[in-house]
């Protein structure tokens, strides 16, 4: 098997029968060496239906890993992963905002240049709101100054990998998973690609500003550990400020007999030192939520089942 296209899918109803004759358009002479994996990851409409459907009825290798709920899209790629078995894998959407024209140029670069083991696509031109795109670039600049990994602004979860990068990127244990720190901590090397986005054909994005969000903060816990450094070390001068004050306080007291300062001052040290403490609190709570869930050694997602074609369908609709 020379190529595996792995397609995480949540409520993608609209967007399967076009994708799939649109990568079959794509990739034309690559088809019969070609898997196309889809992992439906917990969907609410008729996707799994489609699915089948397809499968059914598809002239080529097809796959379904159908979860048992919505595990997110890192278990989705985790799942794809897992179920590949070519000696390149590629991750694309399925709502065509990635132009599946774009593998067979991903493909050509690394079988014209060796040396590169990966090629990540990048948004040349990025079409999102300002406070998206704003918190895109502060999120990049924060993570870059708090990790070892040098994690590719812009680079998305479309990219093409050769063998060793998915057998190395599948080593990794971990539960709670960030794919684009993961993509960058296992080393390779990788080309980035730039690419246009396309408008979705069907449906509306999962994303919105508070998942973001979300998703921003498990990549920084994730991969690094100077959020809690940062709290003692905030700590340290705070108790340092302290006893400065406390001696200025006590020094004009005997010398020139002032009062310690009223209400006013008093309440806002306190609201500001409380905030301080759980926002440090908040921060050692996230880590060892994290910590607690890999103890758990609960899998990443549950499969409920699996369906593959037998690329001897009629491929009519």
């Amino acid at each position: 098997m020379l190529l595996s296209v792995i397609v995480p899918c949540f409520n993608e109803e609209g967007n399967i029968d076009l994708f799939y004759e649109e990568t079959v358009k794509a990739l034309g002479d690559l088809m019969p060496q070609t898997e196309l994996i889809f992992v439906n990851d917990g969907s609410r409409d008729a996707t799994l239906e489609k699915l089948r459907a397809l499968c059914a009825r598809a002239r080529y290798r097809v796959k379904v890993v159908s979860f048992s709920r919505n595990f997110g899209k890192e278990a989705a790629l985790l799942a794809g992963l897992r179920n590949s078995e070519g000696d390149f894998s590629v991750i694309i959407d399925a709502d065509l905002q990635q132009n599946p024209a774009y593998i067979v140029d991903m493909m050509k670069i690394l079988n014209e240049h060796p040396e590169y083991d990966a090629v990540a696509a990048y948004q040349e031109e990025r079409r999102e709101g300002f406070v998206i795109s704003a918190f895109k670039k502060t999120f990049y600049k924060v993570i870059d100054s708090m990790t070892d990994v040098k994690i590719m602004q812009a680079a998305s979860d479309f990219r093409l990998l050769r063998r060793p990068v998915v057998d190395a990127i599948l080593s990794l244990p971990e539960k709670c998973r960030f794919s684009k720190g993961i993509f960058a901590w296992v080393g390779f090397e990788t080309y980035y690609m730039p690419y246009k986005v396309e408008d979705r054909a069907s449906g509306t994005s999962k994303w919105n500003f508070w998942k973001l969000m979300m998703y921003a903060f498990d990549g920084i816990i994730a991969f690094s550990n100077k959020p809690l450094i940062m709290s003692s070390v905030v700590g340290f001068f705070i108790v340092m400020l302290s006893i400065l004050y406390l001696v200025v306080i006590v020094v004009k007291t005997i010398l020139w007999g002032d009062p310690v300062a009223g209400f006013p001052t008093l309440a806002c040290l306190i609201l500001m030192l409380s905030g301080i403490q759980l926002l440090g609190i908040g921060i050692l709570g996230q880590y060892l939520a994290k910590n607690y869930t890999e103890s758990k050694g609960r899998p990443v997602y549950v499969v409920k089942e699996k369906i593959e074609s037998t690329g001897m369908g009629s491929e009519q609709a």
